[in-house]
């Protein structure tokens, strides 16, 4: 079993608590969405009970360091102390990234945007969630605008959650991207829970990092997954009708097509998404088309896993970079004039920390790409 050095911290003022060695199963980062965070405390005496303690679900987050950098920030959703019938404390903890917190949030107020920037509406939503002192958990909130105007309107009644509507709202039709970054400042020594956008995507665009086989890739797959395939898009809302005598409807957009895909010899394949409380048929349209354009076809998700050290630096505060992977196997061989048969370039969008196991100590991520068209 591999320990991570962890901190233990409040959720709100982010004092330190304690500090830990995990075991972490699970340590995620994604863009946009949280990602997952599992881990074991094995209570082994006294001095580790009273430190386990302290972790308490709803109230605490565990900062998961590698060297001085914090590799992410996980509220604890979840702690379990338990003993088995051999007499052994541990306690299990389940959380997700610092993204989670607006998902536990409702909107519960009227708030209108007309004409306004769609990332000014991200960080208008953010600045309303943190109005109380007891629901502020001290996000900076990157400045700067898209250049994309929306109107949008969320309603109390409609009991919304602030981490919905900032994800439906960041991936309409010629979106962003957004992700919380938890780092150190260099130079004040202090935690940093900064949320960052990017438009049209995050990362670097003149940045493009080497991943090989044989190299630093020690894993990989290349699934194509097609069970929820589509090549026509349709998003269903509200229903508009307020006469209680007349049937009613949803609202429902246009039908988007990959024009493309049916045209290379794609059957058609129909899904409809639904935004219950969307009262707008051009909002509608938006999301229908973002689908159309972006999860047409079958779903291909490349994830490798890598090994990093100093000379080959992985940081998941920074995903949206992309990286060009090129693999010599078997399965992918030389072509004829000795070159890689297989040598694509596509952004990095997820990572998961890897524990190592058993007798091998090497540090390993597991990368999650986007495919680059």
């Amino acid at each position: 079993m591999t320990f991570r050095h962890c901190v233990v911290a409040d959720l709100l003022t982010d004092v330190t608590l304690t500090e830990m060695e995990l075991a972490v199963d699970t340590c995620q980062r994604r863009i946009i969405v949280p990602g997952a965070f599992r881990a074991t405390a094995p209570l082994t005496n006294l001095a580790q009970t009273e430190k386990a303690r302290k972790i308490v679900a709803g109230r605490t987050v565990i900062h998961v360091m590698r060297g001085y950098d914090n590799w992410g920030t996980y509220p604890v959703w979840y702690a379990d102390p338990a003993m088995d019938d051999r007499g052994n404390l541990t306690l299990q903890i389940q959380g997700s990234s610092l993204e989670s917190y607006a998902y536990r949030r409702k909107i519960r107020a009227n708030l209108s945007y007309t004409g306004q920037d769609q990332v000014a509406i991200a960080r208008a939503l953010l600045t309303h969630m943190a109005t109380r002192p007891e629901g502020d958990i001290d996000l900076v909130l990157t400045p700067g605008s898209s250049g994309v105007l929306r109107d949008r309107t969320y309603k109390a009644s409609e009991s919304a959650i602030y981490g919905e509507r900032l994800e439906q709202l960041a991936n309409a039709a010629d979106g962003f991207e957004y992700m919380i970054r938890s780092y150190i400042d260099p130079s004040t020594g202090q935690r940093v829970r900064q949320w960052v956008w990017g438009y049209p995507t995050l990362g670097s665009p003149t940045i493009t990092r080497d991943i090989t086989q044989p190299g630093k890739i020690k894993a990989w797959s290349y699934p194509s997954d097609a069970t929820q395939a589509a090549t026509a898009w349709q998003a269903r809302g509200d229903t508009i009708q307020d006469d209680l005598g007349t049937a009613s409807e949803p609202l429902m957009s246009t039908v988007y097509e990959a024009a493309d895909l049916l045209g290379a010899g794609w059957p058609l394949l129909d899904r409809t998404e639904d935004y219950s409380t969307v009262r707008t048929k051009s909002v509608l349209d938006s999301y229908a088309q973002q689908l159309a354009a972006t999860r047409s076809g079958a779903v291909s998700i490349p994830r490798i896993v890598v090994h990093f050290d100093d000379d080959f630096s992985i940081d998941p505060n920074y995903l949206g970079d992309t990286a060009k992977f090129t693999l010599v196997n078997d399965y992918f061989p030389l072509d004829e004039f000795g070159a890689p048969a297989f040598s694509k370039s596509w952004r990095i969008v997820g990572m998961d920390l890897h524990t190592p196991a058993g007798d091998d100590q090497e540090e390993r991520a597991e990368l999650i790409f986007e495919e680059a068209s």
